[in-house]
């Protein structure tokens, strides 16, 4: 009857419900992502307590060896000067290294080292607002990144949804080297099959894969004018390339 109640009486308990025993393929899969969750809060708090090294080299131990590979970017950048503005060329060659293959439920690193740079002083009498965007792969969680090396003190890491963008404020003068540093990112791989790549992470000059903000050196610039210096290639460029296995 709607509404009525089930009267227990005293002293007596209700009887429990049916508990249904887990299949051992049940039990498996419950520990397989319990094993997995595990891991990556762990890798998380690691990250957050700065303790990478150990993390890196479990990566490398659980997939195949990553050997460096050179990737040269060529840009068209926008440019503006007293008068007008253009696109000119501009290249870098990267530094990357990722394994081979690597298997669904596997950690991997890829690393990301974006080459020394000299601004030129004809044009420019220093720069500032350096930023390098980078495409992470679809098929895969980013858990922790980290920098490593360079010259610049203060650069950071920021995420914008699938891009991390390096950043370094400056200002950088002309006609002297700064080394970006380099920047490691542990990822886990969610997929069986496919092919996982990093890549350049402008969508235009926009939004560009390469920028800094110069200061002027051109005739016809008052001191201390401020001009873009914004670039993306004519495509994206696959920076790194893992397949993705059983």
């Amino acid at each position: 009857m709607p509404g009525a109640r089930q009267v227990i009486p005293v002293g007596a308990r209700p009887a429990a419900p049916a508990v249904r025993s887990h299949t051992e393929s049940e039990r498996q899969m419950m520990t397989l992502k319990s094993k997995w969750a595990t891991r990556v809060a762990a890798t998380t708090v690691l990250a957050l307590a700065g303790v990478l090294p150990a993390v890196s080299a479990q990566a490398a131990t659980e997939t195949t060896a990553a050997a460096a590979t050179p990737v040269t970017v060529n840009y068209g950048c926008y440019v503006t000067f007293p008068g007008g503005e253009t696109t000119v060329p501009y290249a870098l060659t990267f530094t990357t290294s990722a394994p081979a293959t690597v298997a669904k439920g596997q950690f991997f690193k890829v690393t990301l080292d974006t080459p020394a740079i000299t601004p030129n002083p004809a044009i420019q009498s220093q720069v500032q607002d350096v930023a390098v965007r980078f495409k992470l792969p679809t098929g895969a969680v980013p858990v922790a990144w980290w920098l490593t090396g360079g010259t610049v003190s203060g650069a950071s890491v920021e995420r914008q949804g699938d891009v991390l963008v390096l950043k370094a404020a400056g200002p950088f003068p002309a006609a002297t080297v700064f080394d970006l540093p380099e920047l490691d990112v542990l990822l886990l791989s969610k997929v069986k099959t496919g092919v996982l790549t990093t890549a350049t992470g402008g969508t235009g000059t926009d939004n560009p894969s390469f920028s800094w903000t110069r200061t002027s050196a051109s005739a016809g610039d008052p001191a201390g004018t401020l001009r873009p210096f914004r670039c993306e290639p004519a495509a994206t460029v696959t920076l790194t390339s893992t397949t993705a296995t059983k």
